[in-house]
């Protein structure tokens, strides 16, 4: 369930993608004979959810979208005025 938290973006470790990993989380534990309790995990879970403001920032495309689009526009207005003036004079 904390891969899954992970993968969703739930943690804001990263945005919401599937990320392919050889083996599930917990698999050395019980490899080792050292299952997590129940309790452990819920821990896990609680601990590495982050709040809701973290999630929304680690949106990729969030509402704050318009930035780098306006920023690009901007740039490129100031390189056509620059353009256009020394052209002309």
């Amino acid at each position: 369930m904390l891969k899954a938290d992970i993968d969703s973006g739930a943690t804001g470790d990263k945005v919401k993608a599937y990320d392919p990993g050889l083996s599930q989380l917990g698999t050395d534990d019980e490899a080792a004979g050292q299952s997590p309790s129940h309790e452990r995990i819920a821990l896990a879970r609680k601990t590495e959810s982050a709040p809701a403001r973290v999630r929304r920032a680690s949106r990729p495309h969030g509402p704050n979208a318009w930035v780098v689009p306006s920023y690009c526009a901007v740039i490129g207005g100031v390189g056509v005025v620059l353009g256009l003036s020394l052209w002309l004079v």
